[in-house]
């Protein structure tokens, strides 16, 4: 079965890590149609997301 959907590769989510701002906009890129359903066209909630989101990236411990 083929994988229907498409994935961050491995380089992006380690330079978001440890934070590139680059990678960090690909990151929120990505996640941007989530962000928008959940948001539900309200801009300050999306934002708050968005934010949300960036925090946990920066969190994120690859050493598991």
């Amino acid at each position: 079965m083929k994988n229907k959907y498409i994935l961050l590769n491995f380089e992006t989510i380690e330079k978001a890590i440890a934070a590139d701002a680059k990678a960090m906009r690909k990151v929120v890129s990505h996640y941007g149609r989530y962000i928008g359903y959940f948001a539900k066209g309200n801009y300050i909630f999306s934002e708050e997301i968005k934010a949300t989101l960036m925090k946990a990236v920066l969190k994120f411990n690859m050493d598991r």
